[in-house]
C-alpha cells in the first residue's frame, strides 16, 4: 500500500510539474511573440518611410550586393543601406532589450545578414576574435545557423520559435515574425530570448515541489506503518492482550 501511494504521488508531481512548466514557457513565449510581431511591423514602417521620403529606393533597400569589410573577422559587409539604418533603426532594436528576458532584438535580411545590431553588440572590431565574436556582430551573415535558417524560412503570417545555439554557446529561444515590403519579404525581425530565468525559475520550483511531496510521503507513510499493523494484529498478538 505504501509503494503504491508514493507511485500514485510521484506520478501526480509529474503532471503538475508538466503543467506549471508548460504554463511557464508558454508566458515566456506568448510575450515575445507579441514584440517580435511589434518589431516587424515597425521595421517594415520604416523601410517605407525611407522610401516615400527618398531617403532610399525600393533597389536600395532589397541590395544584395554585400561588399566586404576589409580585415573584418568574422567577416562584415556593407550595403547601400546599412549606414542609414545604423542611425534610424538601431535605437528602436534597442528599445527590445528593456526587457531582461530578451538577449537581443535585430533585423535581418532574407540572406542572414544583420544591417545593424543592437549597440550593445556593434562596437568596433579590436582584432581579438574572442571579444568581437560576442561584442562586435552588426554586418555579419548569421545564415549558416540552423536557429536562424529556419526563422528565414518561415513564410507566415506569425512569428515562429525555434531553440537557437548561438555562437558564443548560449542555448537561445529565436523568435521571428517575417517583414515584407511591397508584397516581398525582405527578411525576418528576430528576438533572442534569454532561457536563464525561466530555467532558474523551473529548478526552484522543482527542489520546492520534491521537498513538499517527500514531506506528504514520510509523514503519510509514518501514519500508515502507525496505523496498519494495529488495525491488523491478530488480538492474541495485540500488545495488553493476555494469551
Amino acid at each position: 500500500m505504501t509503494i503504491a501511494f508514493s507511485a500514485i504521488s510521484c506520478l501526480c508531481a509529474y503532471f503538475i510539474i508538466t503543467k506549471l512548466f508548460y504554463n511557464l514557457e508558454n508566458q515566456l513565449y506568448e510575450k515575445c511573440r507579441i514584440e517580435a510581431l511589434t518589431g516587424a511591423r515597425s521595421m517594415g514602417e520604416i523601410m517605407h518611410f525611407m522610401i516615400k521620403n527618398n531617403m532610399l529606393t525600393e533597389a536600395d533597400i532589397f541590395d544584395v550586393n554585400y561588399v566586404e569589410i576589409p580585415g573584418s573577422n568574422p567577416p562584415k559587409y556593407h550595403t547601400r543601406y546599412d549606414r542609414l539604418f545604423d542611425a534610424w533603426i538601431q535605437n528602436i532594436e534597442d528599445q527590445f532589450l528593456s526587457d531582461t528576458d530578451i538577449e537581443f532584438a535585430v533585423l535581418m535580411d532574407k540572406n542572414g545578414y544583420v544591417p545593424t545590431h543592437n549597440s550593445k553588440y556593434s562596437k568596433p572590431q579590436t582584432n581579438n576574435y574572442a571579444r568581437d565574436i560576442i561584442y562586435s556582430r552588426s554586418k555579419r551573415k548569421f545564415i549558416v545557423y540552423e536557429g536562424i535558417k529556419k526563422i528565414l524560412n518561415y513564410r507566415g503570417d506569425d512569428a515562429r520559435r525555434v531553440l537557437y545555439r548561438r555562437d558564443t554557446g548560449e542555448t537561445l529561444w529565436n523568435i521571428g515574425t517575417p517583414v515584407r515590403l511591397y508584397g516581398r519579404q525582405w527578411g525576418s525581425f528576430i528576438i533572442g530570448v534569454n532561457l536563464e530565468r525561466i530555467n532558474t525559475i523551473k529548478n526552484q520550483m522543482l527542489v520546492l515541489i520534491i521537498i513538499a511531496l517527500s514531506v506528504i510521503l514520510v509523514l503519510t507513510n509514518l501514519i500508515i506503518l502507525a496505523i496498519i499493523p494495529r488495525k491488523y494484529l491478530p488480538i492474541r498478538n495485540r500488545p495488553g492482550q493476555n494469551n
